[in-house]
């Protein structure tokens, strides 16, 4: 006579703990990543510098009809900078890091004028400017603070101006970074949705796979 053995159920619950552990381990690896940058601090400020020539198009340089001028001035290789600096650690930057130092912005052609500055948000100051025939001090007197993004729009004279930035600061990195565009920030944005999205599918599949192997026994 054949005999066939009855399949023993699964236990609801074994598929649960399966299901809690596989899952839980990607969520204890991110709760650990959060709670180090919250404990541990990083002090880290990234710039930009974007160069925008007045008179772009050659034909503007081969005519004496065509002139940009400023307060009266008359200049030949007129450019807009703009300069920006972002807070992007999880510390605020004291005066003190800055050894009581200025940040220096620097342009290897004249910087005629300072024309805007301002602090994103709105409400907390900015690193007070200071126009140099060669570029602008920033004084460090009051606090960078995190998440703090400022801005200085300057206009040079010269053609090829190269930019740069000098910051001598303790406990604390800064890196130069290339201006933000729509399509740079795009491309960010979309790299973050597919490792979340990655990351998300490769833990419901080890889940599957866990609740496969219960249900298999």
């Amino acid at each position: 006579m054949l005999m066939l053995a009855a399949a023993e159920p699964t236990d609801p619950w074994s598929i649960v703990a399966a299901v809690a552990t596989v899952l839980g381990i990607p969520v204890a690896i991110m709760l650990g990543w959060l709670a180090y940058r919250a404990v541990w601090p990083r002090r880290h400020v990234r710039w930009s510098a974007r160069v925008s020539p007045l008179m772009s198009h050659g034909a503007a340089h081969t005519t004496n009809r065509l002139a940009v001028t400023f307060t009266g001035s008359q200049l030949t290789r007129p450019h807009i900078v703009e300069v920006e600096l972002s807070n992007v650690g999880n510390k605020d930057l004291e005066p003190s890091h800055f050894n009581g130092l200025p940040v220096e912005i620097t342009s290897t052609v004249p910087v005629v004028a300072l024309l805007t500055f301002e602090s994103d948000p709105q409400f907390q100051r900015v690193l007070t400017p200071t126009e140099k025939p060669d570029g602008v001090d920033l004084a460090t007197s009051t606090p960078f603070h995190k998440g703090q993004t400022l801005k200085y729009v300057l206009l040079v004279d010269g053609q090829d101006p190269t930019v740069d930035l000098r910051a001598s600061v303790s406990n604390a990195k800064v890196d130069r970074r290339a201006p933000a565009t729509q399509v740079g920030e795009a491309i960010r944005q979309d790299r973050r949705t597919f490792v979340w999205t990655g990351s998300m599918a490769g833990t419901a599949a080890t889940a599957m796979i866990a609740i496969a192997s219960v249900l298999a026994r």
